[in-house]
Formats: C-alpha cells, sequence, structure tokens
C-alpha cells in the first residue's frame, strides 16, 4: 500500500507576471525587473582589405592584383551577420583562396624565410575549386568581384603551368 506521503501530490506556486490588470490598467504590486546588462560596444570596423597580409606577400615577379582590384571598404552592418560584426564579404573568401593557392606554389614566404616547396596536386585543386566558384557565380558577382576572381585566376593559372613545366609535368 502506498504511503501517505507518496499520495500528496507535489506543490507548487503559481506567479502571475502580467504587466496589466484585467481591466487593462498597470499592475502596481510587481517587483521591479532586475536592470538588463548593457551589450558589449561595438569594436571599430576594420581597415582590413582583401589583399593577403604583409608576411604573406608574393616573392615572385607573379604579383597578385588583388591590390589593384580590392573593393572599397565595407560599409558598417552592411554583412549577413547581425549587427554587421565580421561581415563575411565575397571578396574575402576569393583572396583567402588565393593567398591559399599562392602558399601551395610556393609563392608566399614569411620575411626571413625560404619559401615553401610547391604543393601541385593541392595547387590545382584551390585553383579547380576558384574556377568553379567563377562558373558557378557567373552574372551573380559584382564587376570588382568578376574582376579579382577572373584576373586571380589567370595569375595563378600561369603560375601553375609555370613551376609544372619547371617541375618535368608539363612539356
Amino acid at each position: 500500500m502506498p504511503s501517505r506521503k507518496e499520495e500528496e501530490p507535489e506543490e507548487f506556486k503559481v506567479v502571475d507576471r502580467r504587466l496589466f490588470t484585467s481591466e487593462g490598467e498597470l499592475r502596481t504590486d510587481l517587483p521591479p525587473e532586475p536592470p538588463k546588462p548593457e551589450p558589449p560596444p561595438e569594436p571599430p570596423p576594420s581597415s582590413a582589405k582583401a589583399a593577403p597580409p604583409p608576411s604573406m606577400r608574393t616573392s615572385t615577379t607573379v604579383a597578385p592584383t588583388s591590390e589593384r582590384t580590392a573593393p572599397a571598404e565595407a560599409q558598417p552592418g552592411s554583412g549577413s551577420t547581425p549587427g554587421g560584426h565580421g561581415a563575411v564579404q565575397f571578396e574575402h573568401l576569393i583572396m583567402s583562396l588565393v593567398t591559399s593557392a599562392m602558399y601551395q606554389l610556393g609563392m608566399a614566404a614569411r620575411p626571413g624565410e625560404a619559401p615553401p616547396p610547391p604543393d601541385l596536386p593541392a595547387a590545382q585543386e584551390t585553383i579547380d575549386l576558384l574556377a568553379l566558384l567563377q562558373v558557378k557565380t557567373k552574372g551573380n558577382l559584382t564587376g570588382e568581384e568578376d574582376l579579382l576572381l577572373a584576373d586571380s585566376l589567370s595569375e595563378l593559372r600561369l603560375a601553375f603551368v609555370e613551376l609544372s613545366r619547371r617541375a618535368g609535368r608539363i612539356r
């Protein structure tokens, strides 16, 4: 047989948190709300351009066109992220892939260090990915984006062919 303690239902308290009475007037018997913490201040907009950082500049005569075709700084709040914080731009994606390809081709070196050895298969894959982006985004890019992508691709392809010839992969 169940004990008396098990038969009693658990007690719970109902608290009316409505701001207005049934007549539509503001309730005065509510406890004051605790102050809400202020959101952190917005960081100043970054002045980063679509160019690779100084430590990743090219070490050969092939200069990236990103410095010529870098778009104007993005307007604060123009990104797809809430509040415009860290807005992601298409140019940033392109420059990230271009920088990766340059590193894979051995074109990017840190100051005082020898350039890394070329990784031609990885570079070819990155260049192919950029070409895929060019095909899939055709007609949907701004003039600056289209020019940045086309110029970057042509320079990377030329550098790839030159390095492939040196390595004896292409005759």
